[in-house]
Parts: C-alpha cells; sequence; structure tokens
C-alpha cells in the first residue's frame, strides 16, 4: 500500500478591534515607553529615590515582547 503524503500550510490574521496585532503590540510598547520616560521625569524633578510597581510592569511587558 502506498502512504498519503499531507503537506499543509497555514495562516492565520490576528486583529483585535479590527486593528492588526502587530499595531495593538506597537501601541501598548509605546505606551509603556511613555510611563517609564514620564515617571523617570517625575522622580527626577520631585527627587524621589523610589521605583513604582508600575514601572516594573512596563519593564517586564516590554521585555515579553523583546522591546
Amino acid at each position: 500500500m502506498k502512504h498519503l503524503t499531507i503537506k499543509t500550510t497555514a495562516s492565520a490574521i490576528v486583529s483585535l478591534d479590527g486593528l492588526d496585532i502587530d499595531d495593538v503590540l506597537k501601541q501598548a510598547a509605546a505606551l509603556a515607553h511613555a510611563v517609564l520616560e514620564e515617571t523617570g521625569i517625575y522622580r527626577q524633578r520631585n527627587n524621589l529615590d523610589v521605583q513604582f510597581d508600575f514601572e516594573g510592569m512596563a519593564c517586564a511587558f516590554l521585555d515579553l515582547i523583546d522591546d
């Protein structure tokens, strides 16, 4: 009996509310960068030696997406 050979290719388009997921991630990365930048400026202007929890979360997100 001959062997059956099956070759399959697939593609998927992932979107969120009509936006391509890559664009959503770019916007989220831009937000995370803005949070870190603005928080750094705020801490510097107010002489604060503290790191806020959301800064760590922003960094973790950027690491997750290799940004």
